[in-house]
């Protein structure tokens, strides 16, 4: 793991972003992923090969994004919560006035 930010908006949890680098760490990211949270269902709009590949998971409150880009392997795990992570956009639309 090369980064880990925590975010939070009014003192909850609302995202870890986890950056990471190589084939190596992304196999074995994927392969925990896996395991805690079941296997991929290859849905539509999970790219599981190419110089992008998206992984999802979704539960009651949390939501996992996986992105790796092969071509520079390098990865990104996004942990949200459900009710918290959509209020970015309040907070973007906010700032950009």
């Amino acid at each position: 793991m090369t980064n880990i930010v925590y975010v939070s908006l009014d003192d909850q949890f609302a995202r870890v972003v986890i950056r990471y680098h190589g084939d190596q760490v992304h196999g074995e990211v994927l392969n925990h992923l896996q395991a805690q949270f079941g296997q991929l269902d290859r849905i539509p709009g999970q790219m599981a090969r190419g110089l992008t590949q998206q992984y999802n998971w979704r539960g009651p409150e949390t939501e996992i994004n996986l992105t790796y880009q092969a071509s520079t392997e390098r990865g990104y795990v996004f942990i949200d919560s459900r009710t918290l992570a959509p209020r970015f956009n309040d907070y973007i639309t906010d700032s950009a006035e």
